[in-house]
């Protein structure tokens, strides 16, 4: 099990994180949708504020209370319920410092105890209080991957086609 103040300080620090790397994108960039069906920059931070509470916190603390049942959670009802692109980075970052601090006092609050506690969640089986504990960074660093996918998508246009060729191709 890894130390719940490591992971509390891992997900405190995505604020600044996606603060470093987003400030000097240009808000078009942030905008756009990469495919269909797929979220823009600033919908996929809209998705981290909405998680933190009603996918992980609200989860966990059900989980530690003794609820039998896990509650499903619906990422795209999130993203549909407000215009996150009418948002700027600047209110959004701002959002997920206030969540995350909040979260981070959260798992810094909880014990061995707590994280050995189970509900179920459908189909998917049993799970600890602590796996979501455990998921939740993992989750972040999936979030940042996808943002900097699409940063990286940005600037392939403006490349030659031997380089895009050259870093898209999987030939070593």
């Amino acid at each position: 099990m890894k130390d719940l103040q490591e992971i509390a300080a891992t997900i405190g620090s995505l604020p600044v994180v996606l603060q470093a790397l987003l400030e000097p994108v240009d808000q078009s960039c942030l905008t756009i949708r990469p495919e269909p069906g797929e979220w823009s920059i600033l919908e996929v931070i809209g998705h981290l504020v909405a998680t933190d509470s009603g996918g992980f916190r609200d989860r966990i603390q059900a989980i530690v209370h003794g609820q039998p049942e896990i509650a499903a959670f619906d990422p795209w009802e999130a993203i549909d319920a407000r215009d996150h692109v009418a948002l700027s980075l600047t209110d959004l970052l701002k959002e997920l410092t206030q969540e995350r601090a909040t979260s981070v006092r959260f798992v810094s609050g909880l014990d061995e105890a707590d994280l050995s506690k189970t509900a179920s969640y459908g189909v998917h089986g049993t799970f600890t209080a602590g796996d979501f504990v455990h998921e939740w960074p993992f989750h972040d660093q999936d979030h940042i991957q996808q943002i900097l996918d699409i940063l990286k998508a940005n600037y392939l246009p403006h490349m030659s086609s031997t380089m895009r060729r050259a870093l898209t191709s999987h030939d070593e």
